[in-house]
Order: structure tokens, then sequence, then C-alpha cells
């Protein structure tokens, strides 16, 4: 792909991010940010193609959004065709798919690559299949190693860690970049919320979506029924497709029902707010959103080790994935009002080293520099031959 051409005669560095989702997640609000801040910047001339009708693409200012869009039913055939069509107007320097996880637009890579783009993928999930406790992981493990790693020219990780967890398990031939999460400036401008005195109960907020696999809702139900805490009470904030089961537990758990309340999606903050510390007891994550926001406002965080996580909470804030006896022993550790004041600091500051707003702008302004550096890449066929294993 050669590059538009100003009338000054300079190159202009356009790129072309391409997300075919029909859902509007955390993924696609961190993709808005990056292209606001290039937008900003100015170094790069970013488009989106997107889906027809998605939130994504009526969210996406108007001047990045591509002339043609995918249509809102999906056909690989009909997707490709307008892929084609965007790269010929286009003619991007780099192609960023920005993929909810593994194995997400494959088929576009695939068809990028091989009609002379240079292909970049953001995923916010780099974590093997194994890890995630995937149904034949080790098939699919196997399939990212022998082909899906060797792909793309470039790789965008959220954490330095997750790139790292990545390199060593997939081998991926080309670099692994990291762009990290932020979280919208109202969010980091506003005040600070002040911890509580512990009068009573504990209030442990779970806030997003409900689901009972990555988020590890199954897990902190079966564990409060079995071994409800003294003095603490949980609040499940969200919608989702759990929901339903959870009605129906505290429904028929009277023990649930004295430790666990069920309630319907509020605005970050204002859940944040109403409650002393956040919990996330997921099985595998990305690095949340939700967990920034606390951070930003200041209040407490106990979560999972897992990549994404480890990146910003310290040893005292973590417990092994799925042990939520020690789970709950990090969040008793809380209890004390200055303990909780030291988590707060300390989670603001490591907010504002890697993930303010400020942050994030200086790594969007690294990665175009590093990628502006990367040299051009024919695919070679040898490159999408299965790794020896």
């Amino acid at each position: 792909m050669t590059m538009m051409m100003t009338a000054a005669g300079g190159a202009e560095r356009r790129w072309l991010f391409v997300d075919d989702a029909e859902l509007f997640g955390g993924h696609e609000v961190m993709l808005l940010r990056w292209i606001g801040e290039l937008l900003q910047q100015g170094d790069v001339k970013p488009r989106l193609l997107a889906r027809e009708g998605s939130r994504l693409q009526e969210l996406a200012p108007a001047p990045v959004r591509c002339a043609s869009a995918f249509a809102r039913l999906r056909s690989v055939w009909r997707d490709a065709k307008v892929l084609r069509r965007t790269l010929r107007e286009e003619r991007p320097e780099w192609v960023v798919f920005a993929c909810g996880a593994l194995g997400s637009q494959i088929p576009l890579q695939l068809l990028a690559r091989l009609w002379g783009a240079r292909v970049a993928v953001y995923v916010p999930l780099l974590g093997s299949f194994r890890s995630m406790g995937y149904r034949r992981a080790a098939l699919k493990d196997l399939f990212v190693r022998a082909v899906l790693a060797r792909l793309p020219h470039a790789w965008v990780a959220i954490t330095a860690q997750q790139a790292q967890e990545f390199r060593a398990w997939a081998r991926p031939t080309g670099p692994v970049h990291v762009l990290p999460n932020t979280v919208a400036r109202e969010i980091e401008d506003a005040p600070r919320l002040a911890p509580a005195e512990a009068r009573g109960e504990l209030r442990v907020l779970v806030l997003g979506r409900l689901e009972h696999w990555q988020k590890g809702l199954d897990l902190l139900l079966d564990h409060l029924e079995a071994a409800p805490p003294a003095a603490l009470r949980v609040s499940l904030v969200g919608e989702g497709p759990y929901r339903e089961v959870v009605e129906s537990r505290l429904a028929a758990s009277p023990v649930l029902g004295r430790c666990l309340q069920l309630q319907p999606w509020m605005p970050a903050r204002q859940a944040l707010a109403s409650h002393d510390l956040l919990l996330l007891p997921s099985r595998y994550e990305g690095v949340p959103l939700v967990m920034l926001e606390a951070m930003a406002l200041g209040l407490p965080v106990i979560g999972a080790d897992l990549p994404g996580l480890r990146a910003y909470l310290s040893e005292v804030q973590l417990f092994p994935m799925g042990d939520m006896k020690a789970a709950f022993e990090r969040v008793e550790a809380l209890r004390p009002r200055e303990v909780r004041e030291a988590a707060a600091a300390a989670g603001r500051a490591a907010y504002e080293a890697g993930a303010s707003s400020a942050a994030f702008a200086a790594a969007v302004a690294a990665l175009s520099r590093t990628l502006d550096r990367q040299p051009p890449q024919q695919l070679k066929t040898e490159q999408l031959q299965p790794a020896a294993d």
C-alpha cells in the first residue's frame, strides 16, 4: 500500500482501524480513545471501518468514519469486498484490527495481508486458551502458535505483562507493543472518594457484566453461600446473562440473601462512591476499566492474580485466581480505614504512572513512532506455514 500524498508533497500517514463487532464494550471504548488521541496529536490520520448501525460507528467522530461500512448482517464474502474497497480508497500505511479476543477477524486479517497491507492486531486478552479454561484449549493454542501468531506484522497488548506472557507461549513472529488502557477525563479529574469509617458492614462492590465464567461469579456465589463472611455485604451491580441465575439463587438461599444484594447497572462513579472497596473475582481479564476507575477515584481494589491486574495491584491486593477464601482474607485486611487509605493512595499513584491520560497520550505517541519505524514486509508463504511445536 502506498501512502496518500498531501498538497505540499509530504506523506500523510493514514491508519485504518477495523472492528466488526456488533456490541460495544470496553475494548471499543479504548479504541475510540486511541483514535481520539491520534486526532489530537495530528501525526496520523485515523479512519475507522465498523459495522453499519453499531454503537461504535455512531460514537466515532464523523471525519474518521469510512464511506463504506460492514453490513449489519454478517457475511465473510461481503465484508471482504468492503475491506478490499476501503483499502483501495484509503491506501493506509497500517491496518489495525481491534479484536475483542484472539481468533477474531482472522479471514479479514489474512486477506488484508495478501492484498499487501501491513497488519497490526490490537487485543485486550493474550493469555492462552488453556489458562482461560476454554474447551479444546490445546487445539486452539496450537492454532495460535502455528498460524495466528505468524499472521500480523505487529501486535498491540494492553500491559507489558500480557505482552511478555504472549511472547512466551505463542511465540509471535512480529513484535508485541503495549498501549495501556485509561479512563475518561471526567473520572480522572473528579474529586477522590474519601474512605469511610468501617462501622458495621464492610461494603464490597462487584461491578460489571454479569457473566459467570469469565467474571468468576459462580465462584463468588458458591463461596458466600458455603462460608458467609461476618459484618460484610457484597453488591453485584450490572446486567448480563447470569442475572437470572443470581436472582434464582438469592430467592432460594437465605444465607446468600443476608450477605449479597443484586442491583441494576449504574454509572461507575455512583456505584464506587457507595462502597468501601472493589472486588474482581474473574478467571481472566484484560485490564478492567472499572479497576482503573476505582484507582483513579481512590477506592481500594482486590483482584485475582492475572497479568492485566498484576500490572497495577500490589501483592497484598492480589489472590490466587479461583481462591475465594484468600480473596476475602484480602478483603478483611482492608477493614481498617487507615489500611484502605494507604491502598487507595497506592492505587492512585499506580494509575497516574501507568494509565492516566498523560501516560496514555505518551504511549500513543511512542507507539506511532515505533510503528512508523517498522519496515514494510511482504507476506511470505513460509510465514504462514505451521511452526514446529
